[in-house]
């Protein structure tokens, strides 16, 4: 039987609910859990990481099942977790619940535009986003123009980002599809698409492929709104833990460095280690999507600054901000942009 999904109204993101209002409510209280003050701090023996549901994050997921950074950090209790949005995950680093935060781009650098003091340890892929849709008569954003819902992770997710570019794009105004957003994990935006009760969802692999193979077709396509690959996901944290805890983001590195180098080299191995954590798929599909066009598992930043130059643009964050903001200093990020 096919479980029925429907969207709770109080998820619906109103149009008012704009990422420059999100962007104000978090500078309230983004300034103060770091102090940037590291004299008397002490390494941390217990850490979370906290993630998302998707094949983005296929590397880190890899490190988790072959338990490569507890085997590396003998002397920290380390916890996995997944939640279904960045900016719970982003909430979640500010209050100091999680130590190590695994995201898209878009709350990461609204986050940090809003004064959070955090940065990129390493970036875990590019990939390329794609908004599906199920109606076959709609063909464009002007046709998705007030006609239906939109799902996405959240108002300030990389997806809502790669909709507002294009809606700047096709439609003159970046805000143009802003009130048919509604947030969703991508599993539950699935369904609802297939089932009917979307108009649209704005996703990522492996979820959009398998909206294809259900028959929904793509209306937008980030790497053409941004012009090329960028960065997806990154593994971020506060200025003060990597500060404390420089053998922590080192290991982290390192452990995804090696990952990316297993998922190139065998990826019908590693995709037969990640069955059990990346639901829906077998090991087969798994590896086809490892290798798929336009998916790169790499620790390198791209385009970041391109972002977070059209967020500044758009309103999403207040000022411009630089790589020097993005990124820690460190053999991952090394020629980043």
């Amino acid at each position: 039987m096919t479980r029925t999904f429907r969207p709770r109204p109080s998820r619906r993101v109103l149009s008012a609910l704009t990422a420059a209002a999100l962007t104000a409510s978090l500078a309230s209280c983004a300034l103060a859990p770091s102090s940037g003050d590291t004299g008397s701090c002490e390494e941390e023996t217990s850490i979370t990481i906290a993630y998302q549901p998707g094949l983005g994050y296929a590397n880190l997921l890899l490190v988790q099942v072959d338990g490569t950074l507890e085997e590396e950090l003998p002397g920290v209790d380390i916890t996995w977790r997944e939640l279904n949005s960045g900016a719970a995950i982003r909430d979640g680093t500010l209050a100091g619940e999680i130590q190590m935060a695994a995201g898209g781009v878009g709350p990461f650098i609204i986050g940090r535009g809003a004064g959070m003091k955090w940065k990129m340890i390493s970036s875990l892929n590019s990939m390329n986003l794609q908004l599906m849709t199920m109606d076959r008569d709609v063909r464009s954003l002007e046709q998705l123009e007030g006609d239906g819902s939109i799902a996405m992770p959240g108002p300030d997710s990389i997806q809502s980002i790669v909709l507002r570019k294009g809606a700047q794009e096709e439609l003159g105004d970046p805000r143009a599809l802003d009130s048919q957003i509604i947030a969703m994990g991508h599993p539950d935006g699935m369904q609802a698409l297939v089932a009917g009760q979307l108009q649209a969802h704005l996703t990522a692999p492996p979820f959009q492929q398998q909206e294809a193979d259900q028959g929904a077709h793509v209306l937008l396509d980030s790497y053409e709104v941004f012009d090329g690959p960028h960065t997806f996901n990154g593994i971020y944290a506060m200025e003060d833990f990597v500060a404390c805890n420089p053998d922590v983001a080192s290991a982290m590195v390192d452990a995804l460095e090696a990952a990316n180098e297993e998922i190139a080299d065998d990826p019908d191995a590693v995709a037969d280690r990640l069955t059990d954590v990346i639901g829906g798929m077998d090991a087969a599909e798994i590896s086809e999507e490892l290798t798929a066009e336009g998916t790169e598992f790499t620790t390198t930043p791209v385009s970041l600054g391109l972002f977070a130059s059209f967020m500044e643009e758009t309103g999403l964050i207040r000022e411009e901000l630089t790589t020097r903001d993005l990124f820690f200093e460190n053999d991952a990020t090394e020629g980043g942009s």
